[in-house]
């Protein structure tokens, strides 16, 4: 039987932790909830950026609030098609942990052990951590992968939260220009 290199064998410790450091990341003591764009919700993209950043990769924002990271490809390949990935960080109210982010935790800690190994691949890869996809604030579902898919309805920009804010003006107020949505796709 072949032997897992330490590596590759502490990413699953490495992407243990990080659930538990994200999960704090909650506007609700005591339940994991996480909504769009709330100020817990940009706490969990600053952490996502950092590990993204730490992991060698490229990290950027979109105008839909997705936390975008991008491990090149080896020179020569900069022009291949990426190898996209990824899942989304907000939560249902008192969701599970694990849900949406140990898609985004578990690529971006194998992205950095291979960097570590000083690995690269012959195509860049992409992992995604999408905003949003629950639909607990605005009443609008899937608004990260929709943007990056060129699908967002617009309409519901419109959409307004208990507090009464669209989400138009949420996305602004936020550094976001929801008129380059389509920029995302």
């Amino acid at each position: 039987m072949k032997t897992v290199p330490e590596q590759y064998r502490s990413c699953g410790q490495e992407i243990m932790r990080r659930a538990d450091v994200l999960a704090v990341h909650t506007e609700a003591p005591g339940m994991m909830t996480r909504t769009y764009l709330t100020p817990v919700h940009h706490a969990a993209a600053q952490q996502l950026s950092e590990w993204m950043s730490a992991a060698g990769m490229q990290v950027r924002r979109d105008d839909a609030g997705n936390v975008i990271g991008r491990y090149e490809a080896t020179p020569g390949h900069e022009n291949a098609p990426a190898l996209a990935t990824g899942s989304h960080f907000d939560t249902v109210r008192n969701g599970g942990k694990y849900d949406g982010n140990l898609g985004i935790l578990l690529p971006v800690s194998c992205i950095g052990a291979w960097h570590r190994a000083g690995r690269r691949f012959p195509f860049p890869i992409e992992v995604i951590g999408f905003a949003e996809e629950e639909g607990v604030r605005f009443k609008a579902t899937l608004l990260g992968s929709r943007a990056v898919a060129g699908t967002f309805d617009k309409g519901v920009l419109d959409n307004l939260d208990e507090e009464g804010n669209s989400m138009r003006d949420v996305m602004r107020a936020a550094g976001f220009n929801p008129d380059r949505l389509d920029a995302s796709a």
